[in-house]
């Protein structure tokens, strides 16, 4: 847990007209101190009573401050409500635009563990047409990736790429550790570009993240990874835990 005694004093302010609410002083000093690497990922962040009664300003003031910064990304609150430092606090700001796996990349906190099982099945019709040269019955690999943070299972992967590539790449099916690494890194080095889809719906029975909480928003996301030559790659649906999961995505003008 970050020394408390040692953090920054609320400035004053400049003058009556030009007045700062503290919640923003304190969010200031909280994110230039996460930018400057003083507070690192995974650093617990002292208790809204502790910091309430450091800066002598209300609770509510100290609450107001930590929701914008989990909101903007830089703190995650935990199970136990205490709230961390976010893993990937800075990497939000970089945008969607680069080619990673966003099970481990996007999440709030630490991906510690990764289960995956394999099997070869039949191309369906839908995956045929998203991969567009592949026809329905063309013999595929299917990967289904579970992701876990401090074991809980917060991600999932279904993961469809050919079958020609256990032996391009000397995959084995029966090599767990080589399917995983394939699977959930390998892939998107290869890839040059992606088409990805986003969606949210309410959990339910037959979602891929066990113990989630029926209704529990989950984050959809739908890719075709595309290689050299705009040959399609791969095809993934990734399911998220919409609260254990932040993106940022850079737009410009369409004119």
């Amino acid at each position: 847990m970050m020394d408390y005694n040692k953090l920054p004093l609320l400035e004053e302010d400049i003058s009556e007209n030009l007045v700062i609410p503290n919640y923003v002083k304190i969010y200031d000093i909280i994110f230039h101190l996460i930018v400057e690497g003083v507070i690192k990922a995974g650093d617990v962040v002292p208790s809204e009573n502790k910091l309430a009664n450091y800066w002598k300003v209300s609770r509510g003031t100290v609450r107001m401050a930590m929701r914008k910064l989990e909101e903007d990304g830089y703190i995650n609150k935990t199970q136990g409500k205490q709230a961390v430092v976010s893993t990937h606090a800075l990497q939000y700001k970089d945008g969607f635009q680069w080619l990673f796996n966003p099970c481990i990349e996007n999440c709030v906190d630490t991906i510690d563990e990764i289960k995956i099982s394999a099997q070869y099945q039949p191309c369906g019709v839908y995956v045929a047409h998203e991969l567009g040269y592949k026809k329905p019955g063309d013999l595929m690999v299917f990967t289904s990736t579970d992701y876990f943070s401090n074991g809980r299972q917060v991600a999932n992967t279904v993961t469809i790429f050919d079958a020609e590539y256990m032996e391009k790449f000397q995959l084995d099916m029966n090599d767990t550790e080589k399917m995983r690494e394939f699977s959930t890194y390998g892939l998107y080095r290869l890839a040059k570009h992606a088409k990805t889809v986003f969606n949210v719906l309410n959990a339910d029975a037959d979602s891929y993240i066990a113990g989630i909480n029926k209704n529990e928003p989950v984050i959809i996301v739908e890719e075709i990874l595309v290689e050299e030559g705009d040959k399609q790659l791969s095809y993934a649906k990734h399911q998220l835990l919409g609260s254990m999961y932040r993106f940022s995505m850079e737009r410009k003008s369409h004119m």
